[in-house]
């Protein structure tokens, strides 16, 4: 059988090691480095990077900002994944694919795209949440929602959450297709009312589902980038940055300066790394064991 086997699955494997093992390995020869990119020789220093890596303010900045992005703003999408699963999943309301599929479009759409939409709508001077705060009568919350430290991760987070929740929601929806309506049939004969039913019978057979829809919320989240990149590039003062665009900004920098430290820019790919295989692992350890704990 192995014999049969091992020709079908060498091709991906070559290629997997190819392209991801070797320069991942590399990768952690180059973190230990203190190289532009363009010499053919690197410097070796050892751990210096890393220990750079521990008084960075801006690393910290960025990792709390991963944190935020990928707890609270998680939390908050599969909460408004899950709530909008069980309204259009009772049967009360019509047209419940058409609702599912609007949901969905901001996924259809470029990031970048996304980018520029939210741009405007934060936008200080003509932006739609200033106008619609001023047509209201609070236009004394009016402010530049991308230039502030402390409204420009959350406003970052709400493109996020806009894009994001449609993703998740098709996702759940297709696991809830999969389960039997005679067990839901079973329970309104007994008396049970819907959101008893979503919370008793649904949402257990939909445990699997909702731990691939984690799974896949924390490695999108914990390399968050585009969106960062293409609203606020990090800023203001280096303050929304993410790890991701953190590392980019190290190793390649942006249009008004060339950092070309790809040194220091590799040992935060690396802690990136690390960190979402932790994360990642604990978290699924923590769903089978709760599922174990349930069965």
């Amino acid at each position: 059988m192995n014999k049969i086997i091992f020709p079908f699955l060498a091709p991906a494997t070559i290629l997997y090691g190819y392209f991801f093992a070797i320069p991942a390995v590399r990768s952690l020869y180059v973190s230990l480095t203190e190289w532009s990119g363009f010499l053919v020789e690197k410097k070796f220093i050892g751990l210096k990077n890393f220990q750079r890596l521990l008084v960075d303010d801006i690393f910290h900045q960025a990792f709390m900002n991963n944190l935020y992005y990928t707890f609270v703003a998680g939390a908050i999408v599969m909460i408004l994944a899950l709530t909008f699963t069980y309204i259009l999943t009772t049967n009360k309301v019509k047209h419940d694919k058409f609702f599912a599929n609007l949901f969905y479009f901001p996924n259809m759409v470029a990031q970048a795209a996304v980018a520029v939409l939210w741009v405007f709508v934060f936008n200080p001077n003509f932006g739609l949440l200033n106008n619609f705060l001023k047509i209201i009568g609070l236009e004394q919350l009016n402010r530049a929602w991308l230039g502030s430290r402390q409204t420009a991760v959350p406003a970052i987070s709400i493109a996020l959450i806009w894009r994001s929740v449609g993703f998740y929601l098709i996702l759940l929806l297709a696991g809830v297709d999969k389960i039997p309506n005679t067990y839901s049939e079973a329970a309104k004969l007994e008396g049970a009312s819907d959101i008893k039913i979503f919370f008793k019978i649904t949402m257990p057979l939909l445990w699997d589902v909702f731990v691939i829809a984690i799974s896949l919320w924390l490695i999108s989240s914990l390399k968050f980038f585009e969106l960062v990149w293409a609203m606020t590039k990090g800023g203001p003062a280096q303050s929304s940055h993410t790890l991701a665009t953190y590392m980019f900004n190290h190793a390649f920098g942006d249009q008004a300066m060339a950092t070309l430290r790809l040194g220091y820019g590799t040992s935060i790919a690396v802690v990136l790394f690390l960190f979402s295989i932790i994360v990642v692992s604990f978290f699924r350890w923590f769903a089978e064991r709760k599922e174990a704990i349930q069965y």
